[in-house]
C-alpha cells in the first residue's frame, strides 16, 4: 500500500488530472462512491457537513450517493463562499437535487442528535494552520453528538495534520476514516490513534500501479508481501535454502542465541551453524536439535580463526550480535567476520548484524566500510541514536529523514525497530504494520534476526527479507494475541512454520 503525506496526495491528484487525463469531478466521483461502501447503510439519516475546499466537495458528493440509495440525508454547509471549483459543482447538483442543505449553526445540535451517521467533509490533507472561528466550533460540536451517532471522516479526520497527525488545534474524533489512494503518514502518530478510528483505504478509480513512481514509502499489507514470495519447487534441497553463520552468545547471554538459531531454522534455512564461546556451547548445543556449532576458545580467540575462515568462506549470510558482548574478544571475531566479502562461490555475503554488533559498529565506525551493500543493520532508537548521532528526540520527529539520509550515505539497509518498524534502502521506504505491544519483551529482536537471516538464504534481496521478516514476526504475534495476552519470542518461534504457509501461501 502507497504511503505519503500532504506532497505526495497532491502529486496523486495532479498526475490523475494533468497527466492521465481524469477530471477532478470524476475523481471526486470514485472516491464518493468508494467511500460509502464503507459506511453502516443500515442507519436511515445522516448528516454531511462540508467545508469549501476539495473535501467538502467529497462530501457533496457523498451526499448525493446517499440520497440515490433513499437514505434522508441533511447537508450541513460551513462556508458556500470562494468554494473550490469541483466543490462548487457538487454543492450545485445537491441544490437542484433539493437535498437540504443548512448552514445555520444554531441548528447543527439537533441535525446532529437527529442523525445516525455524521459525515465529516470539513478539511482535507491540505490543512496548514490551526482550526480556529466557526471550524473549530463546529469540530467541537461534532465530537460532544459522537457517542450516540458514528462519525465518518473524509480521507483523514479534519484539523489532523496529513504529514504528522498532530492535532490543528482541535480536531474530529473518527469512528472510522476512509481515505483514498495512499495511506496517510499523520496515521502514524501513535499518540492520536483515538482521532483516526479504523482506518480503511481505497482507489478513485485508478490502479495504484499508475502511481509507484510518484511515491517512494509503502504501507506494508499482506498483499505486499504475497507479490514477492518465490515459494519452492519439488526438485529443491537443503543448499537452495542458504548456509546461515550466526555469531551469538557469551556467558550470561546464550539465550539470545538458542533463540537467533532457532528462529533461523525454523524459519526454512537450508544450513545453519552458530558460531559462540565454548564456555556456553554445551549449554547451548542441547537446545538446537537442527543446527551445527563452532566453539570459540573464550581465552583465546585466534586459536579457532582458520575454522572460522573456512566456516565464513562456505556461508551465503552471516548474521551478528545477539549477545556477544561488547568485549574486546567480540570486536576480533567481529572484525575477522567483516573482514571476507565474498564466499567461496564468488558471491557477495550477506550481513544481518544487531544488538552488541550494532554496539560495536557504533563504538567502532571504521567498521562501516566493510559493510558497504550488503547489510542490514536492525537497531532500536537507542541503538539507532547511538549509530547515527542523533537524539533520541530529533530521530522521533524525523525519523523518515534521518532514516534515509543514514542509510544512503552508509550504504546500507536500515530497519528500525518499534512501533511501525521503518525498513529503507536510503531510497525507498517501508513502514510495516504488523506488531503489538504483547510481544514486547527480552529476545523478540533476537528472533527477528534469526527470520531476516533466513530469508536472505533463500534467494530474497536483502531489502526484501528485511521488510518480509519484520511483518512476518509482528504477524505471528497478531494472530497469537487472539488466542493469549502475551507472546514470548519462544511462542513465535514455535509458529513460523504454520504462519509461513498462511501468508506465504495464503492458507
Amino acid at each position: 500500500m502507497l504511503l505519503g503525506g500532504n506532497e505526495e496526495t497532491r502529486k496523486i491528484d495532479e498526475y490523475a488530472i494533468n497527466t492521465l487525463g481524469i477530471p477532478g469531478i470524476v475523481l471526486m466521483e470514485n472516491a464518493a462512491a468508494s467511500f460509502v461502501k464503507n459506511l453502516d447503510l443500515t442507519a436511515d439519516s445522516y448528516l454531511v457537513i462540508c467545508g469549501k475546499g476539495n473535501n467538502g466537495g467529497d462530501g457533496y458528493a457523498i451526499a448525493r450517493q446517499l440520497n440515490a440509495l433513499g437514505k434522508n440525508i441533511t447537508v450541513f454547509c460551513i462556508d458556500n463562499q470562494n468554494m473550490s471549483k469541483d466543490c462548487k459543482i457538487n454543492y450545485e447538483i445537491c441544490k437542484n437535487m433539493n437535498i437540504k442543505i443548512s448552514s445555520d449553526i444554531d441548528e447543527l445540535d439537533e441535525l446532529l442528535i437527529n442523525s445516525r451517521g455524521v459525515i465529516d467533509g470539513i478539511f482535507g490533507t491540505g490543512l496548514n494552520s490551526p482550526v480556529t472561528g466557526i471550524y473549530r466550533e463546529v469540530i467541537e460540536k461534532i465530537n460532544r453528538h459522537s457517542q450516540h451517532c458514528k462519525i465518518y471522516s473524509v480521507d483523514i479526520p479534519s484539523g489532523i495534520n496529513g504529514n504528522t497527525g498532530e492535532i490543528m488545534g482541535t480536531a474530529v474524533k473518527a469512528f472510522k476514516t476512509v481515505s483514498f489512494v495512499i495511506y496517510k503518514k499523520g496515521f502514524l502518530n501513535r499518540k492520536n490513534k483515538e482521532y483516526f478510528g479504523e482506518i480503511r483505504v481505497e482507489n478513485i478509480g485508478v490502479n495504484e500501479n499508475s502511481f509507484l513512481h510518484l511515491i517512494k514509502a509503502h504501507y506494508l499489507t499482506e498483499k505486499e508481501i504475497q507479490k514477492i514470495i518465490i515459494g519452492r519447487n519439488e526438485f529443491s534441497h537443503k543448499g537452495d535454502f542458504g548456509k546461515i553463520l550466526i555469531f551469538a552468545g557469551s556467558k550470561g547471554f546464550s539465550g539470545a542465541a538458542k533463540i537467533a538459531v532457532n528462529s533461523c531454522v525454523r524459519s526454512g534455512s537450508g544450513l545453519v551453524t552458530l558460531l559462540t564461546y565454548d564456555n556456553i556451547l554445551n549449554e547451548v548445543s542441547s537446545k538446537m536439535t537442527e543446527a551445527m556449532t563452532l566453539g570459540i576458545n573464550s581465552d583465546f580467540v585466534e586459536e579457532n580463526f582458520p575454522e572460522i575462515e573456512k566456516m565464513i568462506l562456505n556461508s551465503d549470510v552471516m548474521a551478528i550480535g545477539p549477545g556477544i558482548g561488547k568485549s574486546e574478544k567480540s570486536l576480533v571475531i567481529l572484525e575477522k567476520l567483516l573482514s571476507f566479502k565474498k564466499n567461496i562461490k564468488g558471491n557477495d555475503i550477506k550481513l544481518v548484524i544487531d544488538a552488541d554488533g550494532l554496539n560495536l559498529l557504533s563504538e567502532n565506525k571504521y567498521l562501516f566500510k566493510e559493510i558497504e551493500n550488503r547489510a542490514v543493520l536492525t537497531p532500536h532508537s537507542v541503538e539507532f541514536s547511538r549509530l547515527s548521532g542523533f537524539s533520541l528526540e530529533e530521530i522521533e520527529k524525523y525519523r523518515f529523514e534521518i532514516c534515509r539520509d543514514f542509510a544512503l550515505s552508509n550504504k546500507v539497509i536500515l530497519l528500525l525497530k518499534g512501533k511501525n518498524t521503518l525498513i529503507t534502502d536510503g531510497n525507498e521506504v517501508y513502514i510495516n504494520s504488523t506488531g503489538n505491544p504483547y510481544m514486547a519483551n527480552g529476545g523478540a529482536g533476537d528472533c527477528l534476526t534469526g527470520i531476516i537471516a533466513s530469508l536472505s538464504g533463500q534467494n530474497y534481496e536483502l531489502f526484501e527479507s528485511a521488510y518480509t521478516g519484520a511483518f512476518l514476526h509482528g504477524y505471528i504475534a497478531d494472530g497469537l494475541f487472539k488466542e493469549q495476552y502475551i507472546i514470548n519470542a519462544s511462542h513465535i518461534i514455535e509458529n513460523i512454520p504454520k504462519y509461513m504457509k498462511k501468508l506465504f501461501c495464503g492458507k
